[in-house]
């Protein structure tokens, strides 16, 4: 049986780094919604503006705001890393980074000894990059649905302007 006082010990260094990984995930999310929706909000602008897109002009345009998603999770990979070297769990930016992106991929091939009561970081990093890669998709899905319908009235409106 541990003594109570090994308990306690590992009680608050896992609160404190439940609390940690509590706040980063909040953080990440709300960068994540900020990025996500200005993207969307764009695509479908770009869209809308009176202005016809070619087919191509327009497949173009998705492919750069998919892009722009791609990049943003790259972006809070970087937060997460930066949040490392602040706390002091890295000294260097580049292990650091690479620790972060492969817990937020969830691979975890960069294996690194972490302090005692900082094992559960990885988890919450997979937690919030699990979230951001899957609303990243579902906002690429919602983009690919207004493309769709944004081409299929082209086509629409290209067959009713041909002469009979």
């Amino acid at each position: 049986m541990q003594p109570i006082i090994a308990f306690d010990i590992g009680f608050h260094s896992g609160l404190l780094q439940t609390i940690y990984g509590v706040v980063m995930i909040g953080v990440v999310l709300a960068i994540n919604s900020m990025a996500i929706v200005a993207t969307i909000l764009f695509f479908k602008s770009s869209l809308s503006t009176g202005v016809s897109l070619s087919k191509l002009r327009a497949n173009i345009l998705f492919v750069m705001c998919t892009q722009l998603l791609a990049l943003a999770q790259l972006g809070l990979i970087a937060v997460w890393a930066g949040s490392l070297v602040l706390i002091g769990l890295f000294q260097d930016w580049e292990p650091s980074l690479r620790f972060s992106a492969s817990s937020y991929t969830t691979m975890g091939i960069f294996t690194v000894e972490l302090p005692d009561g900082w094992h559960l970081i990885p988890t919450f990093i997979a937690f919030s990059g699990l979230f951001s890669f899957a609303w990243a998709a579902t906002s690429t899905i919602t983009m690919l649905s207004t493309l769709t319908n944004y081409l299929e009235n082209i086509q629409k409106g290209s067959k009713s302007t041909k002469p009979n």
